[in-house]
């Protein structure tokens, strides 16, 4: 696992330059791996529970004697092997894929294994959210939202469901707005494995989808549920990142108030976007946060403009 993380985890994510729009705030640049050279991970967690770990989001599988479950379904340029890596955990059929939410390096797989046979779950504004982006998009077959029937969503969780495959129960949770306004995670619950998908990203900062709902104080919250899921033993699959466990959900809860505080101090003292991001509030935090695609500027950014939103929401202009 250790080797593939290092090897892409400066460019993890194709939700960022997809969801969020730069406004006042440095925009980010990725570039994609070659293809052919990008490995997928397998990391067994247990109880029949793994982790697929490449250069997109996570992926969780749990395979039973009714077909395989996978949560989040990666890059559509990675689904040849994702399903080599799966065939090597059952040789029975994926039946069903969990969105934990509408970020195309989570469900860009989608469309080709719903026309393989796979059930689409996800939240009701996960749904919304391809629905309404793949009408916008104007991009041939293949690309990113492109006009697919087949990746949209069939059967939408408004609180929590319950699946029974593979002698577990997998609890699949809708939580109040945090990354986006439609997350999902989910319990394997005798294997004792979270999956959490982008709420938490594990060793770095997240990127955090405003536009859509997502909002810095909303992660903050999350933390104390997640936690409180936890055992002392639960392993977590993050959106990004390698396996965590409860101790790294506390302290990145405690960077991401840290943060938080020190934006809200700077526009306290009625500084702008761009002066509190050309200040490098956060440069202390970069040596153990700062090392992958979101930076400081751009946290900074997206911290300011929730902050400013959550002000104008609670103060409006007379």
């Amino acid at each position: 696992m250790t080797t593939i993380y290092n090897s892409i985890r400066l460019a993890f994510a194709g939700c960022c330059l997809l969801a969020v729009p730069a406004m006042g705030r440095p925009s980010m640049h990725m570039e994609l791996p070659d293809w052919s050279k990008t490995a997928v991970n397998d990391v067994d967690l247990g109880h029949g529970v793994h982790m697929l770990e490449s250069f997109g989001g996570n992926i969780g599988v749990l395979a039973g004697d009714g077909g395989v479950l996978l949560v989040d379904a990666e890059w559509p340029q990675l689904h040849d092997k994702v399903e080599k890596a799966v065939a090597n955990i059952s040789k029975l059929p994926i039946r069903y894929i969990v969105n934990t939410h509408w970020h195309w390096d989570h469900v860009g797989g989608d469309g080709n294994f719903a026309r393989a046979g796979a059930l689409i779950l996800s939240s009701g504004q996960t749904r919304e959210h391809i629905v309404d982006t793949q009408k916008k998009s104007h991009g041939a077959s293949g690309s990113p939202y492109a006009n697919d029937p087949a990746a949209i969503p069939v059967v939408t969780v408004s609180d929590r469901i319950e699946f029974h495959l593979a002698g577990q129960t997998v609890e699949i949770i809708h939580v109040p707005p945090a990354h986006t306004d439609g997350d999902l995670i989910v319990r394997f619950v005798e294997a004792d494995v979270i999956q959490t998908g982008d709420t938490f990203f594990h060793g770095f900062y997240p990127d955090i989808d405003q536009p859509h709902g997502g909002t810095i104080d909303g992660m903050i919250r999350l933390y104390d549920t997640l936690y409180a899921m936890c055992g002392p033993a639960t392993k977590i699959i993050p959106g990004h990142g390698p396996v965590a466990n409860r101790e790294d959900v506390r302290e990145y809860q405690g960077m991401l108030k840290e943060v938080r505080r020190r934006v809200a101090n700077a526009m306290a003292a009625g500084k702008s976007e761009e002066a509190v991001i050309a200040s490098h509030l956060l440069d202390d935090l970069d040596v153990k946060w700062g090392g992958n695609l979101i930076k400081q500027p751009y946290l900074v950014g997206i911290v300011y403009e929730d902050l400013m939103t959550q002000q104008s929401r609670e103060h409006p202009a007379h």
